[in-house]
């Protein structure tokens, strides 16, 4: 369970700091948005405005989930639920969402980078997982009733 929630600790923590990059600092719109999207924002331009406030919304989900993940690492045998959801997000918001991106042209180096970060974070949770699982003790916390 030790690695289980040092794992939560971690991919808690980069959610959290994706949290301050897409709300507060707003990176991903300066670096692969149009240029000049956040001075229309600032000018009142609604569709500028609008793509802001999605990667706010975005962000704070991206935040919440990280919060719960620090949250729940204090007892990760009760937090699996969460774990896998945090696994699918990976692969959907994560992993099909960047090769949908490179797909549509989108600047590739980013979008790579960002699958390398997504498979480690699904390769490990689901190996610490399987690891957790395995353990004395553990089996009963883990495996689903029926």
């Amino acid at each position: 369970m030790t690695r289980l929630r040092w794992w939560m600790r971690f991919v808690g923590g980069i959610y959290v700091v994706q949290f301050v990059m897409m709300a507060l600092v707003r990176a991903p719109i300066r670096t692969i948005g149009p240029e000049g999207t956040l001075a229309q924002a600032s000018a009142g331009n609604p569709l500028a405005n609008f793509l802001v406030d999605t990667w706010v919304t975005l962000g704070l989900v991206e935040g919440a989930i990280g919060v719960g993940l620090l949250v729940a690492s204090r007892m990760p045998g009760k937090a699996i639920a969460l774990i896998w959801t945090v696994i699918g997000v990976e692969l959907s918001a994560g992993i099909v969402n960047d090769t949908y991106m490179i797909a549509r042209g989108y600047n590739l180096t980013v979008f790579v980078t960002w699958i390398v970060i997504h498979t480690v974070v699904i390769l490990t949770g689901l190996l610490f997982l399987r690891k957790a699982g395995s353990t004395q003790g553990a089996t009963q916390t883990l495996r689903p009733t029926t």
